[in-house]
């Protein structure tokens, strides 16, 4: 199966984080963990494992430990839940987020060696079940040295507890998920502990709440776990004290940055120098986690998600300033009103909205916790509350990791994506309603995800979905969302595009026997070698915000491109593209008809062919407007060009300025905005809306905009 195809397998799985709770046996639990285990062929024993539990700080130490194990020359493996942007955060090996490819191939191995596991009678795996198999396999495929396994929930019955751990970590034990694990920090203790193993040694810090420091002594000595507590008196003694990054770590840090140092060396020792503990903790970044994204005003983004955690966090924003605007999403399961009760002695404005992740609390939930918050409802309200938060104001936005990663994005932070979020298509919803408004138009949001705005022009509806629009003809419209479409009409018109050749899949099913341009695969290769040199470009007939867009470098990598597409496509995802690679500078050209709207330049550092190839999609991407005369000049040629062939009303040119001149990638339908307004703001794109509306819903005769809705005009 090919990525988006294992995510779908992955997102099937019972899942706890969104409330799809695993039925039978808690003490089902890890069997079933083992016997997966087992049918991967107990990958888990190939490397040694490091297990990491407590309430806060679990991801701090993990990652951290696995830094300075990398220091010291180890290769380690980092298994940490949830994650912020893309799933494949969570499995990391020595330092970067598995490749898209190398998931597939994983979780491919994890379908097939998981098929009919019911028949075991221990019930279906969970997603966090397979996802930590996938962890273990991966780590064992790749031959690391440690393999450092974060707890999801608890620690008892929690996946990465079904095997033996050579050490056992504990960050600071404090009140969260009290519904699962009890409502006393003891009782919370007692389902952590059991990560640890008779024998083996479990480091926890010193200054644990009395009860918790009483409780992990006697069960530790009544079980034979060697119990260990780390203290900042014995670091300081020995001049290991971690630096702090500009005055922007949190008193937490340090902490659970001793807990991971103490782990580090009790397992590498002399290997690790005090040079590269000191360099390490130095560079180290663990994003969402008290991320300072600006200074002046600051603006922090955490993951607090309970009481405790947002304590803490109000302490270390103290320390940088007097008064602060949270911006607040909470999941349900959490003490909501704790935590907002937590930030009021630093609240000059609390604003109060909801993630998309399936369990975010409501804003009306919210609201019965903070009666005198404000309220920010949708994902496109939560970009608007941020941006209109006083440039002055220093801004906190906390209490879901699934929020900050939405700010995360809305901020232009470097992040690693598995697609787009929804922010990306509702921006153009949002341009078209501050245009709407600055003509006096009326207009509405009618469905209740909020992706359609309904007008009204001389009392017909008109509807706009996300960035789909009525500009178009319908026909023309459709064909420029077909890719093999327009390489035809646009060769066939002299129009210069990049060598291209369309292949159907030579293993689709007899009923498209006529349609099947190649016999084989490597009838495939051949053609492509005789017409074209590497790399190559492969692109899906219908790839979306260059989804599907693959650089391949040599024959091996097109095959294995080629039989992955192939092999999982759908009955009407028959067709490639193989496309010759065009050097140069890549530019949009946003148009109607055979009028030039805007254009700008795509820049960004080269990519290595791993991930998507449109530079405004890498962490770096820049749209650069072009102002210069004579270039706009020469894409006003290539605006007639296209307008020759496709009726468009609204529409994008992807194209390469090469030495030789333009060549045309691509023609989009549906342009987005998104990218280019996170670079240049939304006043561009907000007068092309001004102006398409005014050109398509214009009174003739009168010439002026005559679109109606209840009694507004």
């Amino acid at each position: 199966m090919d990525y988006f195809r294992s995510k779908r397998f992955l997102d099937t799985l019972l899942d706890w984080e969104i409330g799809k709770v695993p039925s039978g046996r808690l003490e089902d639990y890890l069997p079933r963990m083992r016997c997966l285990l087992n049918r991967l062929g107990n990958p888990e024993k190939s490397f040694t494992s490091i297990i990491v539990g407590g309430t806060n700080g679990k991801g701090t130490v993990s990652s951290l430990l696995a830094a300075f194990l990398r220091t010291s020359g180890k290769r380690v493996g980092l298994y940490t839940s949830p994650h912020l942007h893309t799933i494949r955060e969570r499995i990391q090996i020595d330092g970067d987020v598995v490749d898209k490819d190398r998931w597939a191939r994983g979780v491919t191995e994890l379908y097939e060696r998981s098929r009919q596991f019911e028949s075991e009678g221990l019930g279906a795996i969970s997603k966090f079940e397979a996802l930590t198999g996938l962890a273990a396999h991966l780590f064992s495929e790749d031959d690391v040295e440690f393999g450092i396994f974060e707890v999801g929930l608890g620690g008892r019955y929690d996946a990465t507890n079904a095997w033996d751990s050579s050490l056992a970590v504990l960050t600071r034990i404090q009140l969260d998920h009290t519904a699962v694990l009890g409502n006393t920090l003891t009782e919370i203790a007692s389902e952590k502990l059991p990560i640890a193993r008779p024998g083996f040694p479990l480091l926890t810090i010193s200054g644990q709440e009395e009860e918790v420091d009483r409780y992990l002594r006697e069960a530790s000595r009544d079980t034979g776990v060697e119990l260990e507590f780390v203290s900042e008196t014995e670091f300081r003694s020995r001049n290991l004290d971690l630096p702090d990054k500009d005055g922007t770590r949190p008193a937490a840090y340090f902490e659970n940055g001793r807990l991971a140092l103490a782990a580090a060396l009790l397992l590498v020792g002399r290997d690790l120098s005090d040079r590269g503990i000191s360099e390490t903790a130095q560079a180290y970044f663990w994003p969402g986690r008290f991320e300072v994204a600006k200074k002046s005003p600051w603006t922090v983004l955490d993951g607090a998600h309970n009481p405790s955690g947002a304590v803490a966090l109000v302490e270390d924003l103290r320390q940088r300033a007097g008064a602060w605007t949270f911006l607040v999403g909470v999941n349900s399961g959490h003490d909501a009103r704790g935590i907002l009760r937590a930030l009021q002695p630093l609240a000059q404005k609390v604003i109060l909205t909801q993630s998309v992740h399936p369990k975010a609390m409501t804003v009306d939930a919210l609201k019965e916790c903070l009666p005198g918050g404000m309220i920010a409802r949708s994902e496109p309200e939560i970009l608007v509350a941020m941006e209109q938060v006083d440039p002055n104001e220093n801004l906190c936005v906390m209490g879901s990791l699934h929020l900050v990663a939405q700010a995360r994005e809305a901020l232009s932070l470097p992040l690693e994506r598995d697609g787009f979020s929804e922010d990306v298509l509702q921006e153009s919803l949002i341009c078209l309603e501050i245009a709407c408004d600055n003509l006096g138009v009326a207009c509405e949001r009618v469905s209740d995800n909020g992706n359609v705005l309904r007008l009204h022009q001389e009392g017909r509806p008109v509807y706009f979905m996300r960035n789909k629009h009525p500009f178009n003809d319908y026909v023309s419209g459709r064909l420029a969302e077909d890719k093999a479409y327009q390489n035809e009409f646009f060769s066939e018109s002299g129009l210069r595009l990049p060598l291209t050749l369309e292949i159907f899949n030579p293993l689709a099913d007899a009923r498209f026997e006529r349609y099947k341009t190649h016999a084989s695969i490597p009838d495939v290769l051949a053609d492509v070698e005789e017409r074209m040199t590497y790399p190559v470009v492969v692109k899906r007939n219908h790839a979306s915000l260059s989804q599907g867009v693959f650089l391949e470098g040599s024959r091996e990598g097109l095959d294995g491109r080629l039989r992955d597409l192939f092999e999982n496509s759908g009955y009407f995802d028959n067709i490639l593209l193989v496309q010759a690679f065009v050097s140069g500078s890549e530019y949009r050209i946003v148009a109607s008809g055979d009028e030039l709207l805007l254009a700008y330049e795509k820049v960004s550092d080269p990519v290595d062919g791993k991930g998507d190839l449109n530079p405004l999609h890498q962490a770096d991407g820049q749209a650069i407007r072009v102002e210069d005369e004579k270039l706009l000049c020469k894409m006003k040629t290539v605006v007639e060009g296209v307008a020759s062939v496709l009726d468009l009303g609204f529409y994008a040119i992807d194209v390469i300025l090469a030495d030789s001149g333009f060549y045309i990638l691509e023609v989009n339908p549906n342009p987005i905005c998104y990218f280019y307004n996170s670079h240049n703001g939304r006043d561009d794109f907000v007068l092309i809306y001004e102006g398409l509306l005014r050109k398509f819903f214009q009174d003739a005769r009168q010439g002026e905009v005559r679109l109606k809705f209840g009694n507004k005009q």
